[in-house]
Formats: structure tokens, C-alpha cells, sequence
């Protein structure tokens, strides 16, 4: 009789990501992957040297998916690394306080659905932007109001939808803009007073709010959300935009698909990348690696490689 062959499985644990103790973490994974015929390994972050020690594990065990266990910043870790050996195929296990990528590719946060899902390993290569020639963006990246939230989350340890939420209506209130000019590649330039740019090529925040309808992983480009100033009762509209795929309506909001681009921001703004907060700049280069790395994604509702505008003409 022959054995069925068990698929190496490497998790990458980020112990502090969310807010749940994770002590217990690997003997569900353990024991899930048992049930799913899947040999798991394991890694734990640590904040220092956590990109080397992951790639010691990819030689070490030969795995054929490494699946970040964490939020967004654990996912962009793990394909800092998965850049190095880009035949490994990316799975997630949503563990953080922000999983927006997870989101994207319908991955639940339930532990053992999401081992299901890497055990099925339907998986489609997927492009990533290359930020100022040096940081990888795996989900989105942006400039402005969310960033500043996000520096303030780092700083004071926030976590949950309800400390967001507190810092939101705290810059809200304090709605400060800027002036962005966009220089695509090969075109003429466009000046913006902004109070928020987004580059990505997904379509989501973390929260299912859509903020770019039009995107897709896998066609070569990426989009630069601009979000202008607004009055403050206009706010009721933007969040039903959000939640309804219609923001790229609004007379506030303009979108502007690229294969590269510079932006030059006037005073400097706060840019964060899949949820980590970098400093502030004044200015930004955006390219796209096409077809860069392999996820496992849900494909039993599909949104990955259809818009949503897409998805509801079809």
C-alpha cells in the first residue's frame, strides 16, 4: 500500500501579533496538520534577525509553503524571505491585529479553516509593489492620515478595531492635508491637495471597507488612491462608498492606475507599509514586480483576480 507523502508546512509564529495569547499555537497547528496530512515546522519572530532565521528554516526543512502566523507585518516578513526562494508558495494563518491581506485572499481567522485552506493549496502567482527601491508591499501602503494612525498604534500599543476607531475620529477632527504631486511614468504630472494616498494593487483595508474597486493582483499594475479634502458631513458618504465598491465616484476621491510613478509630498507625511510605520518622506518611488511570489488563497469565494466591479457584471 503507499503512504500518502505529508507536504511540509513551515509557520512563521509572531507571538505578539493581536491581542491572544499564543501559547497554545502549536499544538493546534500540530494537531490540525495531522488532519490534514500536512508536516508542520515551525519558526518564532523575535524582532532580531527574524528575515536570516527564516531563510535558515526554508533550507533547513525544504518546506513547500511557509505560512505567516500573525497580521500584516508578519506576512510582508515572510515574503522579504520567500524573495529568496520564490518557488515556496505563501500561505497565512490570520493571528494579528490587522489582516488585511488575509481579508483579501478570503482566508478565515479561524485556525483549523485556515489550515484547510493551505492543505487545499489552490494558489495563483500574484504581483507586489517595490517601495523607494527597498520595501516590499505585499497588501497596500499609504501616506497620511491612516499612516499617522498607524505611528500612533506602534507607539502606544494600541490594538483593536475600537482603539482604530478612537484614533480615526481624532484625525477627523484634525483633518490635515498636503500637497501631492504624482509624476506616472511617461506621463504628465497631476498636482493634489490630499488628505490620504494609498498605493496598492488589492482591493481592501482590513476592515472590508473597498478603497480600490478596480485593482487586481495579478494584471501588471497597481493604483495611487487619492483621497482630498472634504467637508465634515461629507464623511457619512465616503463610508458608504466604502462598504458598497463605489469610492472611485466620489468627486473627493481619484484613482490612477500605473506600472511605476514617483510621488513628491509637500510637507513631508507619515507613510506606513502592510500596517509598519516608516518615518515620514517627501518622497516616494512605486514600481510593480509582476508575478513576484505564489499565495494559497480561498477559492471558494473567489475576489482575488476579479474587481469587485468586475465580479458584480458577472
Amino acid at each position: 500500500m503507499e503512504l500518502t507523502k505529508k507536504r511540509k508546512v513551515l509557520f512563521v509564529i509572531n507571538p505578539a501579533s493581536g491581542n491572544d495569547n499564543k501559547s497554545d499555537i502549536r499544538k493546534l497547528l500540530t494537531q490540525y496538520c495531522g488532519k490534514y496530512t500536512l508536516a508542520p515546522f515551525f519558526v518564532e519572530t523575535t524582532g532580531e534577525n527574524d528575515r536570516t532565521n527564516i531563510v535558515s528554516a526554508i533550507e533547513k526543512y525544504a518546506p513547500e509553503v511557509v505560512a505567516a502566523v500573525g497580521g500584516d507585518g508578519t506576512v510582508n516578513l515572510v515574503v522579504g524571505a520567500l524573495t529568496e526562494h520564490n518557488t515556496v508558495k505563501l500561505g497565512i494563518i490570520p493571528t494579528g491585529s490587522a489582516n488585511g491581506m488575509a481579508y483579501e485572499l478570503n482566508i478565515p481567522t479561524q485556525l483549523e479553516n485556515a489550515v484547510e485552506i493551505i492543505a487545499r493549496g489552490v494558489s495563483k502567482r500574484i504581483d507586489l509593489l517595490l517601495i523607494n527601491h527597498k520595501h516590499i508591499a505585499v497588501h497596500l501602503s499609504d501616506l497620511g492620515l491612516n499612516a499617522r494612525i498607524i505611528k500612533r498604534f506602534d507607539q502606544q500599543n494600541i490594538r483593536g478595531l475600537y482603539g482604530y476607531a478612537r484614533q480615526f475620529l481624532k484625525e477627523v477632527i484634525a483633518l490635515s492635508s498636503f500637497k501631492c504631486t504624482v509624476l506616472p511614468s511617461k506621463k504628465r504630472k497631476h498636482n493634489y491637495r490630499a488628505v490620504m494616498v494609498v498605493m496598492l494593487n488589492t482591493h481592501f483595508y482590513g476592515t472590508g471597507a473597498i478603497i480600490n474597486p478596480k485593482g487586481r493582483m495579478d494584471d501588471g499594475k497597481f493604483e495611487i488612491v487619492i483621497i482630498k479634502p472634504y467637508p465634515w458631513y461629507y464623511i457619512f458618504s465616503m463610508f458608504f462608498a466604502f462598504f458598497t465598491g463605489n469610492i472611485h465616484k466620489l468627486r473627493h476621491v481619484k484613482i490612477k492606475s500605473c506600472k511605476r510613478a514617483q510621488l513628491i509630498l509637500n510637507p513631508p507625511q507619515d507613510l506606513q507599509i502592510d500596517g509598519e510605520p516608516l518615518g515620514e518622506v517627501s518622497q516616494v518611488e512605486i514600481e510593480i514586480i509582476p508575478s513576484a511570489i505564489e499565495v494559497i488563497y480561498n477559492d471558494q469565494e473567489d475576489h482575488l483576480f476579479f474587481s469587485p466591479a468586475e465580479k458584480n457584471r458577472t
